[in-house]
Formats: structure tokens, sequence, C-alpha cells
């Protein structure tokens, strides 16, 4: 998915060196605890209200997401009739809410993974064509394109919620480094129609992903166990919705979403350096490691800083108000509502 994105090397370079600093952060994480509960559990241990705060802005970007690519990819990315993108519209939330409510999900998602990797390697006997991608877009486009660009950035901070072990810790800086040389040569290489057409299975893997992340989160990590049937009912019903006007659904939902990830992960990465002094991980790395990722943690959360600036400033009418509630709401919870992890 990464590599049929087709972008110049002047996105696609500045993206890896920016999106570094949030994978040595997450591979230091996830080198302490990998639980359930994710980036919260990190939060958390610094202020229950930071991380209740985080927790409210993640659920809400990361729910509409999974409601709103659906529409993406049916619309936008595979261009179906609209009888048949409007029949899969429906189907395609009951079977990933079904994937995942039986934990299948990491099945599912081991056997897309590795179909995108087969199919993202420039073979031409694949479909892939020598073309250098030239045009690069302007800069805030590395900020607000939660597609495109900052792709990257949703699929490694997504790792924290996988429920994995510490020991294995190395393979997300693994992940990182093969996501990130798929991408770039992806600018070298387009991808025919039709490869193009199978490179949506990615899409779904990261829909299903995020599924899986909410499900931990909510199912494992808080421990409440309605969420079995409360999410599928809220995905189903608001994916219905979106048959009523799909275009300017995506439109109305994608920017609260963009908003609130900024919001979630400039708190996650903001208090990383305090939470790692904690857990002991500077232990046995003191010195230099130490410096370094205080220095991590500065520039993750400037990152971050201006992603919520680039998109407020973007934003006008409707979409601004949007902007301003998915800031203002998961802050005003998250100081009156705090919550602690189950396990």
């Amino acid at each position: 998915m990464l590599a049929s994105l087709h972008e110049s090397i002047l996105v696609t370079l500045p993206t890896v060196f920016l999106t570094l600093p949030l994978a040595l952060i997450v591979y230091a994480y996830v080198n302490t605890y990998w639980g359930p509960d994710g980036l919260f559990h990190y939060t958390r241990v610094v202020s229950t209200r930071l991380g209740s705060i985080q927790l409210y802005s993640w659920l809400l970007s990361y729910f509409l997401y999974i409601v709103y690519t659906v529409d993406y990819v049916d619309y936008m990315v595979l261009k179906l009739p609209n009888s048949v993108a409007n029949a899969l519209t429906i189907i395609l939330p009951i079977l990933f809410s079904t994937l995942v409510v039986i934990e299948l999900s990491y099945l599912t998602l081991f056997i897309l993974s590795v179909a995108q990797i087969i199919l993202a390697l420039p073979i031409p006997q694949l479909g892939w064509i020598e073309s250098i991608a030239t045009v690069g877009p302007a800069p805030h486009y590395l900020f607000t394109n939660i597609l495109s660009s900052s792709l990257l950035i949703v699929c490694i901070t997504l790792i924290p919620y996988a429920n994995g072990y510490t020991s294995l810790s190395k393979y997300v800086l693994y992940a990182f480094v093969s996501s990130s040389v798929l991408m770039i040569i992806g600018g070298f290489f387009k991808a025919s129609f039709i490869l193009s057409q199978l490179t949506s299975l990615g899409y779904v893997g990261l829909i299903i992903a995020e599924y899986t992340a909410l499900y931990n989160l909510l199912h494992h990590g808080l421990g409440i166990r309605r969420i079995r049937l409360m999410i599928p009912a809220l995905v189903i019903l608001l994916d219905a919705v979106s048959l009523i006007n799909y275009n300017e659904f995506y439109n109305i939902t994608i920017v609260p979403s963009v908003a609130a990830l900024y919001l979630t992960l400039l708190i996650s990465f903001s208090v990383s350096w305090i939470y790692l002094s904690r857990s002991g991980f500077f232990n046995k790395r003191r010195g230099v490691m130490k410096f370094t990722y205080l220095m991590l943690s500065i520039v993750s959360s400037l990152i971050m800083v201006y992603g919520i600036y680039t998109v407020l400033a973007q934003s006008s009418g409707v979409a601004l108000y949007e902007v301003i509630a998915a800031l203002v709401i998961p802050i005003a919870l998250g100081l009156m509502l705090p919550l602690r992890a189950h396990n």
C-alpha cells in the first residue's frame, strides 16, 4: 500500500525522517510494556488525566477512521459502481466486526501483510512500471493527509496495541525500515491499474488493524465487556448513514479524525521521556541515550503541534468548528471523567 502511493522522494524522505523519532519512541515503549491498552498505558502512568485525554482523543480519531475508510476504499480507491459500493459499505463492516470479535483478525492481518509485501515488490511481471514521481506537493501535505504521507505514522503508532512480547520489540524498527524502503521505492515505480486495485487490500488491513486495536483497548485493556456488541453496532450504523452521501460523510468525518490524531499523539510522545525514565528504560542506557530520547520526545511533540496548527489554519466554516470540537471535547472529558486501565 505504501509503495503504491507513488509519491515524490521530496515527500517520502522527509516523511521517513519525521516519522523516525516516533518509531524510536514506540520501540522504547513496547520494550518496557506491550499490552492491550497501548499508548494509554504510557500516558496514564505519567498522569491519569493526561492519559484520559489521550484515550478519548484516540478513540475519536480511530473510530472515525474505521468508519470513513470503508467509504474511501469502496468509492474512491476501487471506484466501484454505486450499487456494489453501497452493498460493500454494509458488508465490509459486518465482516471486519466478525473477524475482530472472534479474534481471527491477527491471522487475517498476517495473510494480508504477506500479500502486500509480495505485491509491493517492483517486479515488472506484477504490473510495476518505471516512473519517477517528480512533482512534490506543498510541505503542509506531510501533516494533513492522513491517507498518504501520514499513513506511516498511523501504522507505527498502532503497534503498541498489538498486545505482544517486550522481547520482540526490535521488530518495531524492522517494520519501520521495511515500510520506509517500500514507500521510497514506490516513488520510482508506478503500479498498473489492476495492481492499484489490489493494493486496496492494504487499506482493508489497516481498517482491521485499527479495529483490533480499538477492541484490544476497550475489551482487554479497559475491561468493557459490552464492547463486543457496542462497537460493531456503531460502526455498521454510521457506515449505513454514510450511504446518504458518502462524499460529504467522508469530508465531515476525516477533519475531526485528523485533529484528534495529532492531539492524542502529542500527548503520547510529549510524556515519553518521563515515562521511560520511570520505567527503568534508561537504567542501562545512560548518558547519550537519555539525552537522545529527550530530543526525540521534543521533536515528536513539535511535529504534532505543527500538525494541529496546520489543521486549524486550513479549516474554515463547519470544518473549523469540527476541529475545535475534536480538540476541546477529549480534553474536557479527560479532565472531568478520568479513566484507569482494567489490568
